[in-house]
């Protein structure tokens, strides 16, 4: 006979999905906002850089962007465990660093598949800005760093918003494959809770919802920064 819903409940296993969904927000948070400095650095570098520097960022976006997420992860686990391992022994971390290392391998693969998106996606954006408003501001006596926070940054953030949307969505969803290297974030309390209950379609149901609720109160927040750095940019288009 399978569990209720209410024995699942009253089993821990509620509060193991919620915790695994608290870790599922914050390494894609710790790694979206590391592939958004990615992103930004890139862009500017590919933009306005030589040649060489150029071709080296295009190689990186190409590289990460061909390979799948997955291997991507495997290749930072197995590449950096062993020397991992011998820190820790050396130091004598050998708990914290079993806790911390999965998270950190997590949010490196995640900051650096998000960065390889999100170079476009700012790339794309900069280009959207009218040089022209530069060129007007710099005549009236701005300065570099008063144009870059007044006229740039504002309408960057403007037209690389839908575009960011669409990486952390993807970004977030892609937190499920770091449960193959150790980690315990949603998906992976999932799959722990139904082979502990044998009710792998409630738990996984569970799941399901809580990566809903996550991704419908992220599109709200990105509607609300729309519409708050989008204040002026939609009557000085028209």
């Amino acid at each position: 006979m399978h569990p209720s819903l209410i024995d699942i409940l009253s089993a821990g296993w509620g509060g193991m999905l919620l915790r695994g969904a608290g870790m599922t927000v914050f390494i894609s948070l710790c790694g979206i906002s590391l592939g958004i400095v990615i992103g930004i650095v890139g862009a500017t570098l590919k933009t306005g850089g030589n040649g060489l520097v150029r071709g080296a960022v295009a190689t990186y976006t190409l590289i990460v962007r061909s390979v799948p997420e997955l291997l991507i992860i495997y290749l930072l686990f197995f590449g950096t465990v062993g020397a991992a391992s011998d820190v820790s022994d050396w130091l004598d971390w050998d708990d914290l660093m079993s806790a911390v290392f999965p998270v950190l391998v997590g949010i490196i693969a995640i900051g650096l598949i998000s960065g390889s998106y999100s170079v476009e996606v700012f790339r794309g954006a900069f280009k959207a800005i009218d040089p022209g408003q530069l060129e007007a501001a710099r005549a009236i006596g701005m300065n570099r760093n008063q144009c870059l926070r007044r006229i740039t940054l504002p309408q960057l953030f403007w037209y690389a918003l839908p575009g960011a949307n669409n990486v952390w969505q993807a970004a977030l969803k892609d937190t499920a494959l770091v449960s193959l290297v150790g980690l315990v974030e949603l998906m992976r309390a999932a799959v722990l809770g139904a082979a502990a209950t044998r009710a792998p379609l409630a738990l996984c149901a569970m799941a399901g919802i809580l990566y809903f609720l996550i991704g419908a109160c992220s599109q709200a927040l990105f509607i609300l920064a729309e519409h708050h750095f989008g204040r002026g940019m939609r009557g000085a288009q028209r």
